[in-house]
């Protein structure tokens, strides 16, 4: 009987641990955001002077491949090459993440802007209207 209330305490405690903490894969995704969060903060931390020093660059990883989106990334200013780094290993965890957790999404391919224009001192991608 010691040894049954003993257990029943044991899978209680591990049980409510299990409640009180993420999954690991809302953990992985909280990851991924900071990660996100991180590369915009240093993008916009950039002033934008010359558009010339910007280039459009793919962000995030779709399912079905091809990217989330597109962020300006100032070539320029990222000398060392570490927040180009920054944005290849959330593509890259990203890809990881979908592949893991089975994540589906729709399979439409995002247009990529055609450049960069400095707007008020902030990089601002654009697309070019065809007719």
């Amino acid at each position: 009987m010691k040894r049954f209330l003993i257990l029943l305490m044991t899978l209680g405690i591990v049980l409510a641990c299990e409640k009180s903490e993420p999954s690991n894969q809302e953990a992985d995704r909280e990851r991924l955001d900071m990660m996100k969060r991180e590369i915009l903060d240093r993008i916009d931390a950039v002033p934008c002077e010359n558009p010339e020093d910007w280039q459009v660059e793919a962000l995030g990883s779709k399912p079905c491949g091809g990217p989330w989106g597109y962020v300006p990334y100032p070539h320029v200013a990222d000398e060392s090459g570490e927040l180009l780094a920054l944005i290849k290993e959330y593509n890259q965890s990203e890809a990881e993440y979908n592949e893991k957790y089975n994540i589906t999404s729709d399979c439409r391919a995002e247009p990529k802007p055609t450049g960069v224009r400095c707007v008020d001192g902030k990089a601002e991608l654009y697309t070019m209207a065809l007719n």
